[in-house]
């Protein structure tokens, strides 16, 4: 089946690149609708106790593990490093963890290099990576006893919050990275410069969030601390944006890209119940309907419906929406990074920006933080709070705002000989068994640079009561990633292919700096989509021959 430095760097990390990749057949699907007895999906609580590791024989494990996160915390990820070694003395592991900044250009040149020297890494932007098998593949593992729990490695997983339906899992089905945590999308705000302009309540419209935003910069505060340069608006929270908002816009996607009855990727039991219902927010979840990816690309190729960019009224919309909300921006967007955007959030000078639950207890942490702050002795705490997406409104509307609501992770290991898989997987299993976990979650509430965006999807977990808290406090809105509609292959760039990518963001750019007309943009925009179909297509090893028959399985390519 088809499947931190600052907290702004934190969520750049989580999201970084594809989340669409991330959510694919070689990571699981995203995160489903929350069952109706457990209203708050994954971020609601698992009441459990933790299992007790069972006795470790004495290892024969030896050798090397090399950790290279982007951005990740050096403090908590040398704790677990710790708690590994003194389980197996033989084994070294080193961690040397990357600025997100560069981090994929570096992954690919490791590569391309030869075989890496590093071993566990973060992937979802190089999915092309993932089509050659560069990287361990763990469905095998799920079978396996985990030593550190006496049982399955899979019983330990959470695999409905994993977004991983193991039972619809066939023989060209792989997971080369694992999630396990979970990310929702929110607005944080500062409630005391909302509270001196007037505004007592979070906005719930679109409309309602421009009227503030209209006060809040006659006040002197940036409205909205968002980054403008290139990396956030493909792979960071300027790009979370355009997804989110087209969503609202293209819903019906689901309709093309659905398979079926005689295509390969239908299943019966799943498909043959299913109907459009724009007002659910889980309907088009993996779960509820099957996708073929090649109806996709041959929808994006006839320039059918949603796919169609030229003179679409719903593209017109959405982006002129967005046009009027990047105007509430810092000064010299485009060359705003995620670290300086969160500096302004952080020191009262910005009243709004995306984030996670996890900023929660992160920013107090931050408050007191001269490095973030670049104030002696940090800077006043100020009162804040969260508020979920406002929807945007109008006739090209069809459904109200869902959010990114996510497994993440995105952990995976270099692909080597038998040998070194062995002990990559024997660590992975370690750091997600209640023991391991624990020694991770400890190191993240010692730690003043990490914090956890989510609850995990692990079993035996037990949170601190005051993280459990935080995270059962955040509604769910529905889940806007995690297969191909129109806003997630096609509104920035041609399905992540990088050089449709960098066209688009200079292309957009010039849009909201007022240098195009939303005609021109739109025009514009798809004779990128027309320029860079069949390279996008030969990078996923796809012909447009396959795309005259997508009930059938394309062919294996080399």
């Amino acid at each position: 089946m088809r499947l931190k430095k600052s907290i702004s760097l934190l969520l750049t990390l989580m999201l970084s690149g594809s989340l669409l990749a991330a959510c694919t057949n070689s990571g699981g699907d995203a995160a489903e609708e929350p069952p109706a007895e457990q209203p708050a999906q994954e971020t609601e609580p698992k009441p459990a106790t933790e299992t007790p590791a069972p006795e470790a024989e004495a290892s024969e494990l030896e050798g090397t593990i090399r950790i290279s996160l982007p951005n990740a915390s050096a403090g908590v990820w040398n704790a677990v490093a710790q708690g590994y070694m003194a389980k197996h003395p033989k084994v070294n592991v080193i961690v040397d963890n990357k600025p997100l900044e560069g981090y994929r250009e570096w992954l690919t040149a490791q590569f391309a290099a030869g075989t890496p020297d590093v071993d566990f890494v973060v992937s979802n932007e190089v999915a092309s990576l993932h089509e050659s098998q560069k990287f361990v593949d763990m469905y095998p593992f799920f079978e396996k006893d985990n030593p550190y729990t006496g049982k399955k490695w899979k019983e330990s997983l959470d695999l409905d919050a994993m977004g991983i339906n193991y039972s619809g899992i066939g023989a060209d089905d792989h997971l080369y990275m694992l999630n396990f945590e979970s990310v929702q999308i929110v607005w944080l705000y500062n409630k005391e410069i909302f509270n001196a302009v007037g505004i007592s309540e979070a906005p719930k419209t679109f409309n309602e969030l421009i009227e503030a935003f209209e006060k809040i910069k006659a006040a002197g505060y940036t409205p909205l601390a968002l980054a403008g340069n290139s990396n956030s608006m493909w792979s960071g929270e300027a790009g979370w944006l355009v997804r989110i908002y087209a969503d609202q816009y293209m819903r019906d996607s689901i309709n093309i890209v659905r398979s079926q009855p005689d295509d390969y990727t239908y299943l019966p039991e799943v498909d043959d119940s299913w109907t459009f219902d724009p007002n659910d927010p889980y309907n088009d979840s993996n779960s509820k309907v099957t996708k073929n990816d090649l109806r996709v690309w041959k929808a994006i190729q006839d320039k059918e419906g949603p796919f169609m960019v030229t003179g679409n009224p719903k593209w017109s919309a959405f982006m002129e929406n967005l046009k009027t909300l990047f105007q509430y921006t810092p000064d010299g967007f485009f060359g705003v990074n995620a670290e300086q955007a969160y500096s302004l959030f952080l020191t009262g000078k910005a009243a709004t920006m995306m984030s996670t639950p996890g900023s929660f207890w992160q920013l107090p942490k931050d408050f007191a933080s001269e490095e973030k702050t670049g104030a002696q002795g940090g800077v006043k705490p100020f009162e804040y709070g969260f508020f979920n997406m406002p929807s945007m409104e109008g006739p090209e509307v069809m459904a109200p705002a869902r959010t990114i609501h996510i497994p993440i992770g995105f952990y995976s290991f270099v692909a080597k000989d038998a040998k070194q898989t062995e002990l990559d997987m024997d660590f992975m299993m370690y750091l997600t068994s209640p023991e391991g976990y624990k020694v991770y979650l400890t190191a993240i509430q010692n730690s003043d640079d990490a914090a956890l965006s989510g609850s995990p999807a692990l079993k035996d977990i037990v949170l601190p009561d005051e993280m459990a808290a935080a995270f059962a406090n955040f509604e769910p809105i529905g889940n806007t990633e995690g297969f191909p509609s129109a806003s997630n292959s096609l509104a920035r760039g041609v399905w992540d292919h990088q050089p449709s990518v960098q066209d688009w963001v200079g292309l957009v750019q010039r849009y909201f700096g007022g240098q195009v007309t939303t005609e021109q943009y739109l025009n514009e925009y798809q004779g990128i989509v027309d320029k860079y179909l069949e390279p996008a297509l030969k990078e996923k090893k796809l012909e447009r021959s396959d795309l005259e028959h997508p009930e059938r399985r394309p062919p294996e390519r080399s």
